[in-house]
């Protein structure tokens, strides 16, 4: 230490008092300088000693010691204390008087164990770092403080980095509140559960590399919204938890590094809007799943070392358009980078794809007019054609800021090399030199089509075939062209043909060969030629020769012929073996079930009768609607009539008594009372004339029915009596003629006698048309009381009130006589609904006056002798 001088002004009292105090601190300097000294004014440094004569005056704020061990330490007046590699092994013994101490450093000692409460005289503690100790358990409270100590406290930096961490308690940092560095690294932790971190949510820099965790469930990280930095690297993660990543939108660094992940789906980086740097080096990922990057716009640093990518596909860059950094190092399995793959990162200012197995560079890094470092050092570059355009793109002025790494061809190849071979190179485009003309190609005859090509190298051709099937060859198949990802023969749909043999093919020469010409080969055939320098498309035509059009014409109308007269052969021959069977009884003697089946002439007779029947009854149903309508329109008419005949009257009479002022108020309202009487009168006249019109529509269209019903009754009761007499006979014939006609012989001539199984289906038959006409009259009958509800229809005992006096009847009895013999009915209908509706719509509107009472007679004059000879007739059947 140098020699204090004497100030000038030493007489002075003042100046006598701080020259004493200077050197009262230079003597206490002086005492601790023997293993340690001052590095600032504040910051004491001490090595290789023990902390027993160490004493700290209060212009010591900072204080490192490394290799100091023996006795305690007094930090009164310390607010930085730093002490490494001193074998420590517990706090409590080690340090007095600690409420002051800001950072605390104790990394590289031995501390096993942190016990409870343990930090609880640390009033201003804001970092901590236990580091590289061999702490194997972090009990639950050992952040926990009591309220004095926990509203002063703010530990915002905490380092437990290479310890023996194995587990750890749930929630252990949830006295924390303010924290906001978390290193957890070089330990062996297995697992977070989720919501671990849920009170320590201003985190912003969270270490959780070299672990061992195999698990993160998806909420363990939720809670971390403020976090800004992720480090999972060198873990043992096989899978990423869905949703793992949603919350942190804050999230700038992510390093997935060195764990055995062998797929990412499209949606695990879902929420890292805000993500800048990506490292997913080190995992066993075969290739980038689409989608991955495109919900990190802001990504500009990309790193994928040592991972098992094979080939970078054309839109796995896709969604980061300012990625500046790309590293794609040391992927031994690496080929293909395919054309288009930088198409989609335009900002980019560093490239390096060293140390890969790459033979040629994609031509989209011409558009990278950005680049300011590429390293292509460490792939086997073929310098081919297909790295042609690379010389003139590297040796462009306007790239002299551009850093290159050596470029060599292969790996045993000269150095720096690429240029000068790839400059000398004869590439040329391809040009066509001979196509197939047009031709016309017998069907089943074979076809060649061929397209050849000048330019080197060869170029590949691939065929489109008027049915959109696809033909490649390849002239190296060394080489690989645009279409080596494609099956050699595949349809539009991009599915291989798998025909052996094939009908259609690709020669060694490029050449395209169809066997046996179809129809469905006839068209354009499209010969596409590729290589590293252009492509160039040309067309084939195939025709098919006319003369085969006509061939095809004439065996088509052979053919024809042919199978129209085979058809009508077997359909006479079918007919005529069929007249014979039933000629000679074969049915009926070998076939129960056709026999069972067949119909007599007699049964068909019975069947028409009663068709006839039916037929005749829809007759006469259909006439009496008819005259049931006209008789309800003459009354409708006749009611408008009057109608009119009185408004006319009423209106006369008032338009004359106006002008008498007196007399005409009454008069007028005798004239209204007598307007309403006519029109009540005419009111209760219609309906009560509708009401025996519909009535007698009901009796004569029931009476109907069981007239046809009595005929079909008697009808089966006559063929039942003449069954009985049959049976008669026969029984009082000789047994000859008994036994043949059992025998079915006698069943062949066409009498008037039925089979047992003919009576049998009549009578079914017969039962069916009576349950028929049973179930007609109930619906009938319902559906006519369901209508009647829509309509004015008088009730019963206003039908069997009505006196004699109210009018004279209207019966309606119009059946014309049916032919001999014949008796026919048919379903009724509900026609008489209208009727009833327009019964209701004339009292509505107070209609009708007087019906006169001389239609009512003539029309029971006209139909009366008609039911009078009806029922004659009836009885004489």
């Amino acid at each position: 230490m140098d020699i204090l001088r004497r100030p000038k002004h030493a007489g002075n009292p003042k100046w006598s008092v701080l020259f004493v105090l200077i050197v009262g601190i230079s003597a206490a300097r002086e005492r601790v300088t023997e293993h340690c000294q001052f590095v600032d004014n504040d910051t004491l440094q001490c090595r290789n000693g023990t902390v027993e004569n160490l004493s700290l005056t209060r212009d010591v704020a900072r204080l490192e010691l490394e290799n100091v061990r023996g006795g305690r330490l007094d930090a009164t007046f310390v607010r930085h204390l730093k002490w490494t590699r001193s074998s420590l092994s517990d706090i409590n013994d080690t340090i007095d008087n600690p409420q002051h101490i800001q950072t605390l450093d104790l990394s590289y000692n031995n501390f096993t164990v942190l016990a409870d409460y343990q930090f609880q005289q640390y009033y201003d503690l804001v970092a901590l770092n236990v580091s590289h100790n061999v702490v194997y358990d972090l009990p639950r409270d050992v952040f926990k403080l009591n309220k004095t100590v926990r509203a002063r406290q703010t530990i915002q930096k905490l380092y437990l980095s290479n310890n023996n961490l194995k587990a750890i308690p749930f929630q252990v940092f949830s006295h924390l509140p303010k924290l906001r560095v978390l290193d957890l690294s070089f330990n062996q932790l297995v697992t977070f559960l989720d919501h671990f971190f849920k009170f320590n949510k201003y985190i912003e820099e969270l270490l959780l590399n070299n672990n061992n965790l195999t698990k993160i469930t998806s909420n363990a990280l939720a809670d971390l919204t403020d976090i800004k930095r992720l480090d999972l690297s060198h873990n043992s993660l096989r899978s990423v938890a869905k949703g793992l990543f949603d919350s942190l939108v804050h999230l700038e660094y992510l390093n997935l590094a060195d764990n055995p992940l062998a797929n990412m789906a499209s949606g695990t980086l879902r929420g890292l809007s805000n993500l800048r740097t990506l490292n997913l080096s080190g995992n066993k990922i075969s290739q980038l799943t689409f989608g991955l990057l495109h919900f990190s716009p802001l990504l500009t640093t990309l790193t994928l070392d040592d991972t098992l990518i094979d080939v970078i596909h054309n839109t796995e860059f896709l969604g980061v358009p300012k990625l500046t950094k790309l590293n794609i190092r040391n992927n031994k399995k690496l080929k293909e980078i395919e054309h288009f793959a930088f198409a989609d990162t335009p900002a980019l200012v560093e490239l390096d794809i060293s140390g890969n197995d790459l033979t040629f560079l994609p031509r989209s890094i011409e558009n990278l007019t950005r680049l300011k470092r590429i390293n292509i050092s460490d792939n086997p570059w073929a310098c081919d054609c297909r790295m042609y355009w690379f010389a003139p793109w590297a040796d462009d002025p306007k790239r002299y800021n551009l850093t290159m790494s050596e470029l060599t061809c292969g790996p045993y190849a000269y150095p720096n090399d690429m240029l000068p071979t790839l400059q000398h190179l004869n590439c040329t485009k391809p040009r066509i030199v001979f196509k197939t003309p047009t031709k016309r190609y017998r069907l089943k005859s074979d076809a060649l089509l061929e397209c050849r090509y000048a330019a080197y190298p060869l170029p590949s051709i691939t065929w489109f075939t008027p049915q959109r099937e696809v033909y490649h060859w390849n002239p190296d198949p060394t080489v690989p062209d645009i279409f080596h990802k494609h099956a050699h023969a595949h349809d539009k749909y991009m599915t291989p043909l798998r025909i052996i043999p094939p009908r259609i093919q690709v020669l060694d020469n490029g050449t395209l060969w169809i066997k046996n010409v179809t129809r469905d080969d006839c068209g354009r055939y499209y010969c596409y030629a590729s290589n590293p320098m252009a492509n160039l498309t040309e067309d084939v035509l195939l025709h098919i020769d006319p003369a085969d059009w006509n061939d095809i014409r004439i065996i088509s109308l052979i053919v024809g012929t042919q199978s129209a007269a085979g058809c009508l052969g077997l359909t006479l021959l079918v007919q005529f073996l069929r007249y014979l069977m039933d000629k000679f009884g074969v049915f009926n003697n070998f076939c129960s079930f056709c026999k069972r089946d067949r119909v007599s002439p007699r049964a068909r007779q019975i069947y028409a009768m009663l068709d006839n029947i039916e037929q005749y009854k829809s007759q006469q149903l259909e006439k009496l609607r008819e005259n049931y309508a006209q008789q309800v329109q003459r009354i409708k008419d006749n009611c408008v009539q009057q109608m009119e005949w009185i408004q006319n009257s009423y209106q006369s009479q008032t338009k004359h008594l106006k002008g008498f002022r007196d007399m005409g108020s009454a008069h007028i309202t005798t004239i209204r009372g007598q307007y309403h009487d006519q029109v009540k009168r005419v009111r209760d006249y219609s309906t009560s004339q509708l009401n025996w019109v519909r009535e007698n529509y009901v009796f004569q269209r029931n009476k109907i029915r069981k007239f046809s019903s009595h005929k079909v009754l008697q009808l089966r009761e006559t063929y039942k009596y003449q069954q009985q007499t049959l049976n008669k006979v026969l029984e009082n014939l000789p047994s000859l003629y008994f036994e043949n006609c059992r025998a079915g012989t006698c069943g062949k001539a066409e009498s008037l006698v039925f089979e047992s199984q003919e009576i049998e289906s009549v009578d079914c038959y017969i039962k069916s048309k009576i349950r028929k006409l049973e179930n007609m009259d109930a619906s009938m009958t319902d559906l006519t009381q369901s209508r009647m509800s829509l309509y004015y229809t008088p009730s019963e005992r206003s039908v069997t009130e009505r006196s004699p006096a109210d009018g004279p009847s209207i019966y309606i009895n119009y059946i014309e006589n049916p032919p001999s013999g014949i008796l026919m009915m048919e379903e009724p209908t509900t026609s008489g609904c209208t009727i009833n509706g327009f019964a209701e719509s004339v009292a509505s509107e107070h209609s009708c006056d007087v019906l006169l009472h001389r239609d009512g007679r003539h029309q029971r004059d006209q139909v009366l002798p008609v039911v009078h000879r009806q029922m004659q007739r009836e009885t004489s059947l």
